[in-house]
């Protein structure tokens, strides 16, 4: 009972909107050619290779360590072995821990700069749907949510052109 309410509020809202006060634009398409986030995978890829760069400086001389351990372990005493193997394990537990230093670093500039643009493109939006006297935008994501809507309201391409005029004159 409770769901046929809502869906009879639904269609009265939306019967009740005429002309093009409604639109709706797929969110898919805007992130996939928004320029603002290609510039921004670009970006993200270039500080992961730079990353992974430094993480390799500091796996090659400790595989050098690891290496030599192996090609002279035959000969060590059981003290020698003992502590250079302790020595390899704290090298190692270091550049592990570098590691997982790296990659929260870069989770962490991946999730705050994806906030910004999703900020960036919801308040694109709400002017755009503004300036153009839409009451209402809905977002969908290929068919999911908008499981029907006529071709004149989805103004996906325009708000894109829009967004994408936008980036490339401030940028």
């Amino acid at each position: 009972m409770k769901y046929k309410v809502l869906i009879f509020a639904a269609i009265l809202f939306l019967v009740s909107c005429s002309g093009h006060q409604m639109a709706y634009i797929d969110l898919e398409v805007i992130m996939e050619e928004y320029e603002g986030l290609k510039a921004f995978d670009r970006e993200l890829e270039t500080e992961r290779v730079k990353l992974r760069k430094e993480i390799e400086s500091l796996i090659e001389p400790y595989q050098l360590k690891v290496d030599e351990y192996y090609k002279n372990v035959g000969s060590m005493s059981a003290s020698t072995k003992s502590a250079t193997e302790l020595a390899l394990q704290q090298e190692q537990a270091a550049i592990e821990e570098q590691q997982d230093k790296y990659m929260q670093q870069l989770e962490d500039m991946r999730l705050s700069s994806l906030e910004n643009i999703n900020k960036e493109i919801a308040e694109f939006v709400a002017a755009f749907a503004e300036s153009h006297g839409h009451k209402i935008v809905l977002g969908t994501s290929g068919t999911e949510t908008v499981v029907y809507g006529e071709e004149e309201l989805n103004i996906t391409r325009e708000v894109l052109a829009a967004l994408n005029k936008q980036y490339l004159e401030e940028n």
